[in-house]
């Protein structure tokens, strides 16, 4: 590998990382506000199935947001690995290798319910939600 290679690759790495964490940062945002939305419940009975499709609008929010990061992830292995291995590659191609893989609509709409279904998004998200239907139909 050649020494602006490996340069770029560095850049791009840090860079990766440094998004890879500010999503991080913005799921956790979504999830506050998810839980707010649903003590705001408690004192507006009158909106109660609206404030719950939002909880789920939310959810699936962050599903997105969430596949968004795994794509980072993807490719900060793909430049970890270019790094260890010093293969004879081209940095910056994120979008590159992101299209290349892209699948069709009902590709991308799976990706975005899998991520919905990881634990770090399914857990919270459903104690939220399933709060919110208390609040909404029992309380």
């Amino acid at each position: 590998m050649n020494k602006l290679n490996q340069a770029g690759f560095e850049l791009e790495w840090v860079t990766l990382q440094n998004q890879y964490d500010s999503y991080e940062k913005h799921a956790f945002l979504i999830k506050l506000f998810s839980m707010a939305l649903c003590t705001v419940m408690l004192f507006h009975t009158k909106l109660d199935f609206l404030f719950v499709l939002l909880l789920l609008l939310a959810w699936l929010l962050e599903g997105i947001w969430k596949t968004f990061q795994s794509r980072i992830a993807n490719r900060i292995l793909k430049v970890e690995y270019a790094i260890a291995q010093k293969v004879d590659d081209t940095p910056m191609q994120f979008h590159s290798d992101w299209a290349a893989s892209r699948g069709s609509l009902v590709a991308l709409a799976s990706e975005y319910i899998k991520s919905c279904l990881t634990p770090t998004v399914f857990v919270p998200h459903s104690i939220i939600v399933s709060a919110g239907l208390i609040v909404a139909f029992i309380i």
